[in-house]
């Protein structure tokens, strides 16, 4: 029930949702406060760094050192 409601209102999955809160929270880091790789991942909730870095591939179409780079 709650999962319907919830795709009703926000058109995406609960899970789905709070992923790419997460990986916003990451990117925020990487561009503003300058954090590493590996600390993005902490922040977004990830224990590998690698996998971290093939979530925000998926999402923001680079890779994380990336966004570090344009601070």
């Amino acid at each position: 029930m709650l999962q319907r409601q919830f795709r009703a209102v926000f058109g995406t999955t609960v899970f789905a949702y709070l992923c790419e809160c997460r990986l916003l929270r990451a990117r925020r880091a990487l561009e503003h406060d300058g954090v590493t790789v590996g600390q993005a991942a902490m922040v977004a909730g990830y224990t590998s760094a690698a996998n971290f870095a093939t979530a925000y591939k998926r999402r923001f179409w680079h890779a994380p050192k990336l966004a570090r780079s344009r601070v």
